[in-house]
């Protein structure tokens, strides 16, 4: 599932932003320092199927605003535009990664919503979890993905 997620952000990013990424694949998210870094902005996706459980992509406020600026193709941006370009980003990304998972398998997308730190700690109640931060030139992001039991 790493790969797939890796692969998938590698190719919406890419896409969408024309950022070249690396990827850190040992890092947890807490050793991250992401839930830390103020103006964190988080958007996370329930998904079920094959597999059930949350995505969340996390990027700091003033990256998100960068990228939606630069997606806009305008340079004053709206938080209302912020917040759509990181749930249809979260969107995509899960969307991508469960085709790359497994093509023949079908999995259900919820809606992208905007999350708090604190909801972000109620997701994390155990299950397995899978983490990558991504490096950027512009700065570090997360994808963070819980698995139900």
């Amino acid at each position: 599932m790493k790969k797939a997620m890796q692969a998938s952000i590698s190719e919406v990013l890419g896409t969408m932003f024309y950022m070249p990424l690396e990827f850190e694949t040992q890092e947890s998210l807490e050793h991250s320092g992401l839930l830390k870094t103020p103006g964190m902005q988080m958007a996370s996706l329930g998904f079920k199927g094959a597999l059930s459980g949350t995505l969340v992509f996390l990027v700091p406020r003033d990256l998100l605003q960068a990228m939606t600026a630069d997606f806009m193709g305008e340079r004053v941006v709206s938080a209302e535009q912020m917040a759509g370009t990181l749930k249809e980003i979260a969107n995509m990304v899960a969307g991508n990664t469960f085709s790359t998972y497994d093509s023949a398998k079908e999995f259900c997308l919820g809606i992208p919503e905007l999350i708090t730190p604190s909801r972000m700690a109620s997701l994390r109640s155990g299950g397995k979890e899978i983490f990558l931060l991504v490096e950027s030139v512009e700065g570090s992001m997360g994808v963070w993905m819980g698995l139900d039991s």
